[in-house]
């Protein structure tokens, strides 16, 4: 028979519960619990769980969203490199770019493809508006022309000046006016922030070239030696 003895007072006894009992009583010494050994185990394989996980995920990293060119972008150029804007049209630093890009695509647009997506920032109160109108105004096949119109123009987008802007570029302004107060155009807008926010946009300029990202103002030096056109 197996005898314990407890060496604070040589106590000898029968029984590993008696023997447990008789020290925590006399002496306060707790028995040690014996899920020790468990919860080793249980650490161990969370890190395998661990490490099983992030070399699944090193050998099949989640697939990377395409970010190409489509058929229903505004497009200008016609060369093979890929340049996407998602813009705002009364953010100051798009307007900073505007020009820049304009600048390349004049002397690049033969190797360069440009598309512009809608992203109107919420604290920009006629920017949503002013996306919706550049639509109104693609329906009469004007994009490009109020686009540039509404940057070069960008301190003043509340809806009166934004009708007049329609008439100066030689829009059907009874057309166009119609269109914009209908607010018809507002699914197209919302298309193009629902898209850079899948994609993780969340300032402008944003620009994806070859589907690689680039954040803030691109200018036409920075644009070249991105591209690496010459």
């Amino acid at each position: 028979m197996t005898e314990y003895k407890c060496n604070e007072c040589e106590s000898s006894f029968g029984s590993e519960e008696s023997f447990n009992q008789h020290r925590k009583a006399k002496h306060g010494i707790q028995e040690k619990h014996k899920s020790g050994g468990s919860g080793k185990i249980v650490i161990a394989v969370v890190l395998i769980l661990i490490i099983v996980g992030g070399a699944y995920l090193f050998l099949n990293p989640p697939a990377k969203k395409e970010v190409k060119i489509v058929e229903v972008d505004h497009i200008e150029g016609s060369g093979q490199i890929e340049i996407i804007e998602f813009s705002d049209f009364q953010c100051p630093a798009c307007g900073a770019a505007y020009p820049e890009i304009k600048k390349f695509m004049e002397q690049y647009g033969d190797k360069v493809k440009f598309a512009y997506r809608h992203f109107p920032l919420p604290n920009h109160q006629f920017a949503w508006k002013a996306g919706e109108a550049s639509e109104c105004a693609d329906e009469q096949g004007k994009f490009w022309e109020f686009h540039n119109k509404l940057f070069e123009n960008q301190k003043v987008l509340n809806v009166d000046a934004i009708k007049s802007y329609a008439e100066q570029i030689g829009l059907d302004t009874e057309k166009f006016n119609s269109c914009l107060d209908s607010g018809k155009m507002s699914s197209k807008v919302s298309a193009g922030l629902s898209e850079g926010q899948s994609l993780g946009v969340d300032s402008t300029p944003t620009f994806f070239i070859n589907g690689e990202k680039y954040v803030g103002v691109q200018n036409f030096e920075k644009l070249k030696q991105i591209t690496g056109v010459n």
